[in-house]
């Protein structure tokens, strides 16, 4: 009987480290990285092995608790990030310039008076894009006038019909209406060509006082040296 005993206690001892084992070999470890994610892995990495973390075994049970899960605080900037260029609609960093603003401005008041030899240049270079402005502007207003007599017959056909108490054909009713659509995109047309003229006369206009300003200063500073 008390063999048994000894034997039935060597076993349990024995079945006790078998489950010791298979619970560490089945260890599984909860950590949190720097943006605040949960992990679970049966390994830590180097830098969190210092840190706090949970301890999970096989079942999933936590029986080491290091840590309550809440994300790291956020990082103070330091003094680079806060050089950091603001990033695109992709998330990607902005180059940074290759230039600063004030050689940027060198660099083009020196293209502007390369390309311009005179102030009537610059006059004459924004009448002529005027002038292609007011050459589209004839075609879509000769465009226009065709359409609307045409329109005007078919409101007059169409009104003819119905004084004589007849219907109105589907198709004369689409033929108004495609019409109404084509005088309505035509004007919008229009419109945007007087915006594109006011626009080209605003830029020339810059780049005129501009050269004008650089002509002055330039002889300036010739006639003190």
């Amino acid at each position: 009987m008390e063999l048994m005993n000894r034997t039935r206690l060597f076993l349990l001892l024995i079945a006790g480290v078998l489950v010791a084992g298979t619970a560490n070999a089945a260890k599984v470890y909860r950590w949190v990285d720097e943006n605040g994610e949960v992990h679970y892995s049966e390994s830590l990495p180097p830098n969190f092995k210092e840190e706090g973390h949970d301890v999970l075994n096989s079942s999933g049970i936590v029986v080491d608790e290091g840590i309550s899960l809440k994300p790291p605080p956020p990082k103070e900037p330091t003094k680079e990030d806060r050089k950091e260029l603001p990033r695109d609609s992709s998330g990607l960093q902005r180059p940074k310039a290759l230039y600063s603003e004030a050689e940027l401005q060198r660099r083009m008041d020196n293209f502007l008076m390369l390309r311009y030899e005179s102030e009537q240049e610059i006059t004459d270079a924004m009448n002529v894009e005027i002038k292609q402005l007011e050459y589209d502007r004839r075609l879509l207003k000769t465009t226009r006038e065709s359409m609307l007599d045409t329109y005007r017959g078919e409101i007059k056909e169409a009104a003819n019909r119905q004084r004589a108490g007849l219907d109105v054909p589907q198709e004369k009713s689409n033929e108004i209406s495609r019409m109404q659509s084509k005088l309505a995109e035509t004007e919008v047309s229009l419109n945007h060509l007087e915006a594109r003229e006011m626009q080209i006369r605003a830029e020339f206009g810059k780049q005129l006082d501009r050269y004008r300003h650089l002509e002055k200063e330039w002889s300036e500073e010739s006639s003190d040296s």
